[in-house]
């Protein structure tokens, strides 16, 4: 569940999906009616399929912000205003009858990359998404690896340019603020604001938002501006990758999340760079991959969480 919409589903054993929905998630209302509608959406699950309750394994529940994974508690989350240090899963399992499982949902979806999708069932996988921020996901002989304090994967927040653009978590030149949707509209934002020359420039001088798809389409239509953008932003990527493959060396670092919806022009991109950057004599360059679950990731990896616990 995030800040615009809650998505869910039913998998059976095998990962086979058995029956999906979504809602509009009431952001502004508060925890419990957000509690009130997975509980519908659950009810509503179990309605169509016609099943025992007693049958449900439990249910897993994905977010985007810090999650203690241990009591289901959600540390804080920016998308959903008034959810600091909450007993999130127990009120669900209270409202519910069911066992439930808190996550991060980048957690979540690397889960279902590495098992179900892009990773092929791979022991090792790191999953980067890419949306108006940057999430991360680790997997290590096949299960999540949340680290000593429940934190790691946070990889929107590992630095790559010091001392550079602030980001909303208080540090100073992190990879969100450079390689995500909204970064690489900033920086054609910047840009014409300083003078360049830009197909964008009349919209942005008119006060039109624009996104990253926008920045993806002036690049393929020969846009200078928009070009440099994508590639300081494929830049990026490719350093967060490579720290990656030095860290870690997963067998996949997979690419998720909506901008990777540009599909080879941003893999091509990423892979080019790496290969400029990364001298040979240090390993192989990073298998970079995109994802192949879309928007369904997050739900199926919630139920892969319940399934595991």
């Amino acid at each position: 569940m995030g800040g615009t919409a809650i998505k869910g589903g039913a998998l059976d054993a095998s990962g086979r999906i058995l029956a999906q929905r979504d809602t509009a998630t009431c952001v502004d209302s508060g925890v419990q009616p957000i509690v009130d509608q997975i509980a519908i959406m659950v009810k509503s699950i179990v309605d169509v399929l016609e099943i025992d309750e007693t049958r449900i394994v439990g249910l897993g529940v994905g977010l985007p912000g810090l999650v203690d994974y241990s009591d289901g508690r959600v540390i804080n989350c920016a998308n959903l205003p008034g959810w600091e240090n909450v007993q999130v899963a127990k009120r669900i399992a209270e409202k519910t009858g069911v066992r439930v499982l808190m996550e991060n949902d980048a957690n979540n979806a690397a889960l279902a990359e590495a098992r179900l999708g892009a990773g092929n069932g791979e022991a090792s996988m790191v999953m980067l998404t890419l949306g108006t921020g940057v999430g991360g996901g680790i997997v290590l002989n096949g299960a999540l690896w949340r680290g000593a304090d429940g934190t790691a994967g946070e990889l929107g927040h590992s630095i790559v340019h010091p001392g550079g653009r602030r980001c909303a978590c208080g540090q100073a030149g992190c990879l969100e603020v450079y390689a995500s949707a909204s970064a690489t509209a900033r920086t054609v934002v910047e840009a014409i604001e300083a003078g360049a020359a830009s197909t964008l420039a009349e919209r942005i001088r008119a006060g039109q938002a624009i996104g990253a798809a926008d920045v993806v389409e002036a690049a393929k239509a020969g846009d200078e501006v928009a070009r440099a953008a994508w590639d300081a932003t494929c830049k990026y990527l490719a350093i967060a990758a490579i720290n990656l493959q030095h860290g870690l060396n997963p067998q996949s670092v997979v690419l998720g999340g909506g901008m990777s919806a540009a599909g080879d022009f941003l893999l091509d991109n990423i892979k080019r760079q790496c290969a400029e950057i990364m001298s040979h004599r240090l390993g192989r360059q990073p298998d970079l991959r995109l994802a192949q679950l879309g928007n369904r990731a997050g739900f199926i990896g919630a139920a892969l969480t319940a399934l595991d616990a």
